[in-house]
């Protein structure tokens, strides 16, 4: 576990070209799949699933015997870099690195949903593609790069969702969606702010936020605090991402007051940000997200342990301890044999 990863001429190369920026973590899918669509609901829409998975053999995970849960729904969100409106590029330039993975998992037999953040830093298999599509090579390499391998559409996000599933065993992702960086502002902006405690040491970055005080966040203050890293406190993804589920905790109270007093909040939120996403969910598949996370009993966060190193370029690399990754698709995806 301790050792670095060593990397082809290739895959050096696409981290050269994919990492040249900042790493920069954004909350805005954490938002829409955590906060915007727990309110949605399309009630006109007769709900049907992609995903009722009828139970297979018996399989090992880590050398335990399983047996695959039924009637799972798993989406993916995700967050990137990319500013600006959604649009195709024709060259894949390393640009459009997808900075927040967030599994939703939907157990429609147990009732029940639970989140993981799967770190952007994840040293996993990813594809390269050519301007069709079509795969050129696989390597291990960050899974934040995914995204970059594609048209910054439709094809990026099926890219990241393949090297989401392959993580994670082969497991199904039935929908997906994808917001860029200048979603975190606007959404702040149309909530009046979200308001958070300062946990880290913000002095190099933005002296307006101090340490242990709470905070609405302006518009700027927003992007300050969840795409900051390098120069935040421990300057860890880790961090990072803890202060992305501050920012969505913060959103969802919001959401679920202003929703009390205007039905269609949540919805004009979500339409207000058409611009920045790109996805594949349908009114049905909406509101089936909204009732479970409505009515269901939330499992919260699941982690994957590992370690942050920087490899042999000097870039961050994070290894998952494989029997934590084990642990987590079992707990999530599988039921135990007797």
């Amino acid at each position: 576990m301790g050792s670095k990863k060593k990397y082809t001429s290739g895959q050096r190369f696409q981290l050269h070209k994919g990492t040249i920026v900042l790493m920069i973590v954004f909350v805005v899918a954490c938002i829409v799949g955590g906060g915007l669509l727990f309110w949605l609901d399309y009630g006109e829409e007769q709900p049907t699933s992609k995903a009722d998975h009828k139970p297979r053999d018996l399989v090992e995970i880590g050398g335990v015997s399983c047996t695959p849960k039924s009637n799972l729904e798993t989406y993916l969100f995700m967050g990137t870099d990319d500013t600006g409106k959604v649009k195709k590029v024709t060259e894949y330039d390393g640009t459009g690195q997808c900075d927040v993975l967030i599994v939703l998992v939907i157990d429609r037999m147990a009732n029940t949903y639970a989140i993981l953040p799967i770190d952007r830093d994840t040293i996993t298999a990813v594809q390269s593609l050519d301007e069709k599509g079509n795969v050129l090579a696989t390597t291990d390499v960050q899974i934040a790069l995914a995204h970059a391998n594609g048209d910054g559409l439709e094809m990026s996000c099926e890219n990241t969702v393949t090297a989401v599933s392959n993580l994670l065993h082969g497991q199904k992702i039935d929908g997906y969606i994808s917001l860029n960086r200048d979603s975190i502002a606007k959404v702040n902006h149309m909530v009046g702010g979200v308001t958070v405690k300062i946990e880290d040491d913000f002095s190099d970055s933005d002296k307006s936020l101090k340490m242990g005080e709470t905070v609405k966040l302006t518009d700027e203050q927003a992007m300050h605090f969840v795409h900051d890293r390098m120069n935040v406190g421990d300057g860890t993804n880790e961090s990072r991402m803890r202060r992305q589920s501050a920012f969505m905790s913060g959103l969802k109270e919001i959401v679920k007051e202003r929703s009390k007093e205007e039905e269609t909040f949540a919805l004009a939120l979500f339409e207000g940000l058409e611009d920045y996403r790109v996805t594949n969910l349908t009114g049905n598949n909406i509101s089936r997200i909204s009732n479970a996370m409505m009515k269901d009993r939330d499992l919260g966060e699941f982690h994957i342990d590992g370690e942050n190193i920087i490899d042999d370029y000097g870039f961050n690399a994070f290894i998952v301890n494989q029997d934590s990754l084990n642990q987590v698709i079992r707990d999530l995806f599988y039921n135990k044999s007797n």
